[in-house]
Order: C-alpha cells, then structure tokens, then sequence
C-alpha cells in the first residue's frame, strides 16, 4: 500500500480517489419507496443501499441527454 505525503496517515492515495469514497448524506423517500427497493435488493442478494446507488448511477448514465447525444452522433454517422 502506497502511502501519503503524511507518513502518520493510513489512507493510501488510491483510498483518497473520489470514486472511492463513501459519503453520508440523508434523503427524505416514501415509505413505499423505500420498502420496494428493500424487497429487490432482498431479491438480489445485496444491500438497500448498494441498490440504491446502483439505479441512481444508473439513472445519470442513461440520462435522456445523453441518449440523445448517442442516438444523434449515430445518425450523423448513417448519413455521412
């Protein structure tokens, strides 16, 4: 494990990159909700929340811009 700059820290650089960090944040849902993606994630063998994370990184990545940018840059390429 490769250590910081600061000899006394137990973080490695790699511990510090962004997509390795797990931040607290709390989030007012629906009972409901919250029930639903209890029950999937039961279903699937993992967490509540690691679903959760899971369909909300899912959400930004299918973003309707973004496939419109797709299906767009598919189309300049047919017409080419």
């Amino acid at each position: 494990m490769k250590k910081n700059k600061d000899s006394k820290s137990f973080l490695s650089d790699e511990d510090m990159k962004p997509e390795n960090i797990k931040a607290n944040i709390t989030i007012r849902i629906s009972g409901d909700l919250l029930n639903a993606y209890r029950g999937e994630a039961e279903k699937l063998g993992i967490g509540y929340q690691t679903l959760m994370q899971i369909k909300l990184k899912e959400g930004l990545e299918h973003s309707l811009e973004k496939r419109l940018e797709k299906l767009e840059k598919a189309l300049k390429i047919k017409a080419g």
